[in-house]
């Protein structure tokens, strides 16, 4: 598997891409992804990215607002679904920082689960909504963004439904560097999460 194809992988397993179960004795899995119809340039972006893992056509699911593709099944996709799905579940692995080391794996992630809070002049800062993970795996996660791309990231609390979950948070000081990593990746349909656009819309605005 290419470096490149690797890393939007992983970047699509942080965030909302689904590694299959492989069936009877085989190791094989594939992805299957799909996002809302507004965010349909970004799933055609990562479609031709993938062309390595031999996708899917793009198709619409019937009485959904959703489009899907899913790849080929290969034994490399089973062994990340190993990594990531240890027991069926979705989690970190303790090594977390040999998977995500790529700013490419970072930008797929941020368009996937990153969201902008952007308060014109006196507020905005990034984060990501970790919610399906435990407070040891976002502090996995921000320990392994510390070290591989020098960001200063905090684990906070956020209460949903009355339920307590865990989003990683990018800090002021961390926010120029951030943008300036994940910018070259970023599809136009989610440039509302990068700052500069948001700035330049807010002034329109006004």
């Amino acid at each position: 598997m290419q470096a490149k194809t690797k890393a939007i992988l992983i970047g699509s397993i942080l965030g909302d891409g689904y590694l299959t179960k492989p069936n009877g004795k085989s190791i094989r899995s594939m992805l299957d992804i799909k996002y809302d119809e507004k965010s349909l340039e970004y799933l055609e972006w990562i479609h031709h990215e993938l062309q390595e893992l031999n996708p899917s056509e793009i198709k619409k699911k019937k009485g959904f607002h959703q489009y899907r593709f899913y790849t080929k099944s290969r034994d490399d996709i089973g062994e990340l679904r190993r990594i990531f799905y240890p027991n069926g579940v979705k989690h970190i692995p303790q090594d977390i920082d040999k998977y995500l080391t790529n700013p490419l794996t970072l930008a797929v992630w941020y368009q996937d689960d990153g969201r902008l809070d952007f308060r014109n002049k006196y507020h905005c800062n990034s984060s990501f909504a970790t919610y399906c993970f435990s407070y040891n795996e976002c502090e996995l996660l921000a320990n392994t963004l510390r070290v591989n791309f020098d960001l200063d990231i905090r684990v906070c609390k956020c209460q949903m439904r009355g339920k307590m979950y865990y989003c990683l948070y990018v800090t002021s000081k961390s926010m120029n560097k951030f943008m300036q990593i994940i910018e070259p990746y970023m599809q136009r349909c989610f440039h509302y999460k990068l700052v500069k656009y948001r700035a330049i819309t807010s002034q329109q605005e006004r």
